[in-house]
């Protein structure tokens, strides 16, 4: 069993990542995707197959946080940036700016959603990361390079995003619900692959660090979002008085800056992402 595990690993944690994320909101226990699956299918098989030493190896990129400032940098503002630069597009071409409730009225707030959205375990970061960036990835691109690695990444991504796109409550159900489940779908895989070729990129630039190219950009991508993009209300969120939107044509121009943008960066690094240079560096240390 241990050695059909091992050599067959990364469909299996495939498999597995989605039985452990979709089951609740299958059988009616939660209203979408369990966001711990990815983390906990990575865990369970990096145990079985690699034992304590598996699991200290595995870990280690998540440990990484040496790297130039200017990486740091593009990890927390990077997805900002991509947004501001669709949302000015958006409203050079006619389109109304959001309200900015988060930060015209909730400053005092945002702290706190920062910390809920990069530590809570039921958030995309520590609950998808473990999986995505720091099992997939690596084991990924060692075999396939690192543009079939991103690809493969970003479509199992936002694939596995389906059940929240039936959450009425959710900005991703809105989405779905204006734009049609199967459009928005295709739509919003497109916006997770591009993520997956930045965030490649930025494992490879890091030496291989998990921490910053996976959990901390998975944390600016949630927590940018509602603050620059839609109507979000930390204060309305709490009393459950207010859904938050994001206007569909705002999204779509956003989407298209990060999709041109992704491509941008692999004509720039000539299809390798960072990855001769960096990622074997990294291997040989680890």
């Amino acid at each position: 069993m241990k050695s059909f595990i091992k050599k067959h690993q990364i469909s299996i944690f495939f498999i597995l990542t989605y039985a452990f994320s979709w089951f609740p909101w299958y059988v009616g226990i939660g209203p979408e995707v369990m966001t711990m699956g990815p983390s906990l299918a990575a865990f369970l098989i990096v145990i079985i197959v690699g034992g304590k030493h598996g699991l200290i190896d595995f870990l280690r990129p998540f440990g990484r946080w040496r790297a130039k400032l200017y990486l740091w940098g593009i990890a927390i503002f990077g997805p900002a940036m991509l947004y501001l630069i669709g949302l000015s597009l958006y409203i050079l071409f006619g389109g109304d700016p959001p309200p900015f409730i988060m930060i015209r009225e909730e400053l005092h707030l945002i702290p706190l959603y920062l910390f809920m959205v990069v530590l809570m375990p039921w958030n995309g970061p520590v609950g998808e990361e473990f999986g995505w960036r720091g099992f997939a990835l690596p084991k990924l691109q060692n075999r396939y390079g690192p543009l079939i690695a991103s690809l493969v990444i970003g479509v199992v991504w936002g694939t596995w995003h389906l059940p929240s796109l039936f959450a009425p409550l959710g900005v991703l159900g809105a989405l779905a619900s204006s734009l049609g489940v199967f459009n928005f779908i295709l739509i919003y895989t497109l916006g997770t692959t591009a993520n997956s070729f930045y965030m490649t990129w930025l494992y490879n630039k890091t030496n291989s660090s998990a921490l910053i190219a996976g959990i901390v950009w998975h944390a600016a991508i949630n927590f940018w979002a509602p603050v620059l993009l839609s109507d979000s209300s930390l204060v309305a969120a709490q009393e459950g008085t207010h859904l938050p939107t994001i206007v569909p044509t705002l999204y779509l121009t956003v989407l298209a800056v990060q999709v041109l943008g992704a491509i941008l960066l692999t004509i720039v690094t000539k299809g390798t992402l960072g990855y001769k240079e960096e990622v074997q560096r990294a291997v040989q240390i680890a």
